[in-house]
């Protein structure tokens, strides 16, 4: 996790090309030698019941950083990606790299629009805490709460 938060600073931030993106910034990375991709298959293949995991991890990856407090995401569900050899992603993962003492949560929908005022349409809502991992399906609504401490990973 270290190497990863070390990489995360040598990247470049990229524009803020929409008015949606909130108060997030962005960084990409390939992951052109695997050992991000072997690291998350290895993580992922060691969480339930030792049942065979077959799946990639893409190489294109993208860092979203809430550096400002206010920071988050409306609803909305992922697009896939397809690599050089023609194999479309189905799967998102997040790698929580800070913790988020308030606010931050990635909320899972069961549709793509803001919950009601009693947690309607809440599947479920994951704290960020640095290390946890949290893996859902491209199709599978979700939003992200704004956060309210500032701060770098």
């Amino acid at each position: 996790l270290a190497r990863l938060v070390s990489l995360f600073h040598t990247l470049p931030l990229a524009a803020r090309y929409k008015c949606t993106q909130g108060l997030n910034d962005r960084a990409y990375y390939c992951d052109a030698e695997g050992w991000i991709r072997e690291a998350l298959l290895s993580a992922v293949c060691s969480i339930g019941d030792g049942s065979p995991v077959q799946g990639i991890a893409m190489a294109h990856m993208r860092f979203l950083l809430y550096a400002e407090a206010g920071g988050g995401l409306p609803p909305h569900v992922d697009l896939s990606r397809t690599d050089d050899e023609g194999r479309r992603s189905t799967h998102t993962f997040i790698l929580y790299l800070t913790d988020c003492s308030e606010g931050g949560q990635t909320v899972l929908l069961e549709k793509q629009r803001a919950p009601g005022p009693d947690g309607e349409g809440v599947r479920a809502e994951v704290t960020p805490m640095r290390g946890r991992l949290l893996l859902f399906p491209h199709m599978c609504p979700h939003l992200a709460r704004p956060v309210v401490e500032e701060g770098l990973p």
